[in-house]
């Protein structure tokens, strides 16, 4: 798993959300160090159940900016 450290500094909002211990976190750092939020549900080729996740730019819970655009791209989470 990827160094969280920098993510959840913004509020304790984030920081316990990205933690949670009795299910899945919606929102957590990928392995690629981009911080994603689950968006939706997708049936996988296997017919599996996988998420949809997206990079976001700022804490849905303070608003403060967690990583840019051309971070996400330099990482290699980019849609262009």
């Amino acid at each position: 798993m990827a160094d969280t450290s920098k993510f959840g500094a913004c509020c304790e909002s984030l920081k316990e959300a990205m933690t949670g211990e009795d299910f899945e976190p919606l929102i957590a750092a990928g392995d690629d160090g981009i911080l994603y939020m689950s968006v939706g549900l997708a049936e996988m080729e296997d017919k599996e159940t996988g998420m949809i996740d997206h990079p976001i730019f700022f804490c849905p819970f303070c608003g403060t900016q967690v990583q840019t655009p051309e971070e996400v791209d330099a990482k290699g989470g980019g849609t262009a």
